[in-house]
């Protein structure tokens, strides 16, 4: 059996209309993909191979059952204007394949308990102190690491192996439990800044509560969280240059536009100063991406649970094939989750042993 939702899914992922996708697949039209994907036709052999072929997965991927899919909260749209409901429903369906195979890897051991507070109504700055202290770090020091932090309290991050232009990062609801979804191309400073300013709607706002408001609400908590202001005050340099924020950057793990931000903030350069260091930072191409070194941090939870499930690697072609994936897939998106050697043991004292602990059935805690 052929389920019309998954052709429609996986079209929909790759951003294809059905025309485009009818093209790619000369057993099937476009009339007749339409018929497929409403449950009114089913495609024979040769298409539903062609199908799979064309979208990554196997043929068996077509006959499981669809799963709901997540709720979308308030997606991180910088340009929202500009982006199409086509990209739109192309992250929902990527974090949805990709959060499917994730429960089903979660059988094999429990994960960390939910710990978020919510704090609806609470100012982002006094929420963004408040999760400091929750994720274990001093109110006047750099978050050496934070995707993984975030992981410890129970949210689901997924990295999703798309890139969407004008889309890094959104969050979701599966029921009662929080999921950050992280798109591709990203350099790690917006990287950080995406996780934190999406946890900070999971901690500040209900499901589907969107606006203005809201993403600046979400942008202040993520300043808090990542400089905040008394201690950033204290690292920014009296007269802000463009070579100091960026060596500021390093230590900071944030952006060179967000430190002029904070330093706008301080009040240690006017609004004029700060439109010309936004202006040298266009003329000189940092817009996408500047100088100065931030690692990008990946989450660990997804490929760690396919360690447990498969071992270490994992194995590809088993976990390939259990997902209805291509092996090309597969690797695809495990490589957006981080391998043991890719994650930070030592920063500042905090010994984040391989950080999140998972209990396997039997409750042995397993160390990442």
């Amino acid at each position: 059996m052929i389920y019309g939702e998954r052709v429609r899914q996986v079209r929909e992922m790759h951003r294809l209309t059905q025309a485009a996708l009818a093209e790619q697949v000369p057993a099937l039209t476009q009339s007749r993909l339409s018929r497929i994907e409403s449950d009114r036709a089913t495609p024979d052999d040769e298409a539903t191979a062609l199908l799979a072929l064309a979208s990554g997965v196997t043929t068996d991927f077509f006959g499981r059952p669809p799963v709901p899919g997540l709720l979308a909260h308030s997606p991180h749209l910088r340009a929202r204007s500009r982006l199409t409901e086509a990209a739109k429903s192309a992250a929902m369906q990527w974090a949805r394949l990709v959060d499917e195979c994730y429960q089903r890897l979660r059988q094999q051991a429990t994960a960390l308990p939910v710990r978020i507070t919510p704090m609806p109504g609470a100012g982002p700055t006094e929420a963004a102190r408040a999760v400091r202290r929750q994720l274990g770090f001093s109110a006047d020091e750099p978050l050496a690491y934070l995707v993984l932090a975030v992981e410890r309290l129970g949210v689901t991050v997924l990295g999703l192996p798309c890139v969407i232009d004008g889309l890094d990062a959104f969050c979701a609801w599966r029921g009662d439990e929080p999921v950050i979804a992280l798109l591709g191309g990203a350099p790690g400073d917006r990287h950080r800044f995406n996780v934190a300013h999406e946890f900070g709607h999971l901690v500040l706002h209900q499901p589907r509560q969107t606006g203005r408001t809201t993403e600046a609400e979400a942008d202040a908590f993520a300043a808090e969280l990542l400089t905040p202001l008394d201690a950033i005050a204290r690292a920014m340099p009296r007269r802000p240059t463009l070579s100091s924020l960026a060596m500021l950057k390093t230590t900071w793990g944030v952006s060179i536009k967000s430190l002029v931000r904070r330093a706008r903030e301080l009040g240690l350069v006017d609004h004029e100063g700060a439109i010309s260091l936004y202006k040298q930072i266009s003329a000189r191409g940092w817009n996408r991406n500047e100088p100065g070194h931030v690692a990008h941090e990946k989450p660990r939870a997804f490929r760690k649970l396919a360690e447990i499930a498969y071992g270490a690697g994992p194995n590809v072609p088993r976990f390939a094939a259990d997902a209805g994936w291509s092996e090309e897939l597969a690797h695809a998106v495990l490589a957006q989750h981080a391998t043991p050697d890719e994650l930070p043991h030592r920063v500042r004292g905090h010994e984040t042993g391989n950080v999140v602990a998972l209990r396997a059935p039997a409750a042995r805690p397993l160390r990442w």
